[in-house]
């Protein structure tokens, strides 16, 4: 029996710097069975950090250094380049790359064309969910990263829930955990002592991630408890006015910002809270996640997917967005308790380990491709 050739992948994205979506793409074509899929990232506007982390371990990126989907030009060049290499599957990820990829995966008559929707876009005009409504008539399946993101694309979007499906997001657990020497020596580094109460935020400093209300609470909790610490692990546009913030709150020498950082996993090993205080949308927090592999208390916004990771009572503390004070409250809750940190970073792990893991993820997404090339092989057949 002749051996099946593997078919052709092609996963398309507009950048691959550091970030949510970024991290879950590169976890899925690294992940992805090697002798059943021969696998390619193509970056649209420019590559990034994990673009080069992806070259290193042998997966092919290619950046085409587009700008925008305007003009029909581009898609028509897009779909010839794509129609070359033959492709079984496209597979979009965002915005920017499910609208540009797919018209031109349509154009160059792709078998199966797969959309993974990674946030609520709330902020979709009515030419968006015109052009979306359009695409999902030729789009084979649009995978949704959360129940909350599915509810958006069936609601509000108004596409028909057999077009979707959901596919939680995932992250690999670290092989090894810190022993004590080496928490002491990384909380050193950072100016943290071993007594301290380090809180710990993963994510872009955007407005959307609520920062400025993190740093109120901050300050709130801090005036009673001089033992806590905030460990601030990202970068973006609002660096420097948070940073200028903890310096008029009178906190800059209790607060540490890491910029982006690879030992992400080991920096959360090193604390004892983990917060993400989103404020107007959120698909399914990566960071997240990967605080509870670690068996952190998480406290998070009751919006988007969060609800889906956090287990009010039982693995964390959900809060009302915008609202420092319940923030605040929930950080006392948990640093004064430290049996119930414990207690909710156990039950988080659990969580993690029900739904969360890579091994979970990447075989959702390969019976969905199995499915897909089957039901298009079928209708050629009939």
């Amino acid at each position: 029996m002749k051996d099946i050739p593997p078919k052709r992948i092609l996963h398309i994205v507009e950048d691959l710097k550091v970030g949510g979506l970024e991290k879950i793409l590169a976890s899925i074509v690294l992940s992805l069975d090697k002798s059943r899929y021969d696998i390619q990232v193509w970056c649209l506007a420019k590559g990034g950090q994990i673009a080069e982390e992806l070259i290193e371990q042998g997966i092919p990126v290619r950046i085409l250094g587009l700008k925008g989907y305007y003009n029909p030009l581009r898609i028509a060049a897009l779909a010839r380049i794509m129609k070359k290499e033959n492709f079984h599957i496209i597979h979009t990820h965002g915005y920017f790359a499910g609208t540009f990829g797919r018209f031109a995966a349509i154009l160059a008559g792709i078998p199966v064309i797969i959309a993974h929707v990674h946030s609520t876009y709330y902020d979709y005009g009515k030419r968006n969910l015109l052009i979306e409504r359009f695409l999902s008539s030729f789009t084979d399946r649009i995978v949704c990263i959360s129940q909350a993101v599915e509810r958006f694309v069936t609601v509000n979007e108004k596409i028909r829930k057999e077009r979707t499906c959901m596919i939680y997001n995932a992250v690999t657990s670290p092989d090894k955990l810190l022993n004590d020497q080496q928490r002491k020596k990384m909380r050193a580094s950072l100016g943290f002592d071993a007594e301290a109460i380090v809180i710990a935020v993963v994510a872009s400093l955007t407005v959307n991630k609520g920062h400025g209300i993190l740093l109120t609470a901050f300050k709130k909790i801090f005036i009673s408890h001089p033992s806590v610490r905030l460990l601030i692990v990202g970068d973006g546009p609002l660096r420097e006015q948070l940073e200028a913030s903890t310096r008029q709150l009178m906190v800059d020498q209790v607060v540490v910002f890491t910029g982006i950082r690879k030992d992400v996993f080991d920096l959360l090993q090193i604390s004892d809270i983990f917060v993400l205080p989103t404020q107007i949308r959120e698909g399914l927090g990566v960071a997240l996640i990967e605080a509870i592999a670690v068996g952190l208390p998480v406290i998070g916004t009751n919006i988007g997917g969060i609800p889906e990771v956090i287990e009010d009572g039982a693995n964390g503390i959900l809060v009302s967005p915008v609202n420092s004070e319940e923030l605040a409250q929930a950080f006392e809750k948990l640093i004064d308790d430290k049996e119930l940190r414990s207690s909710m970073g156990f039950r988080g792990r659990q969580i993690y380990e029900e739904k969360f893991t890579i091994v979970r993820m990447i075989r959702q997404i390969e019976n969905l491709y199995e499915h897909l090339l089957e039901r298009k092989n079928s209708a050629f057949r009939t």
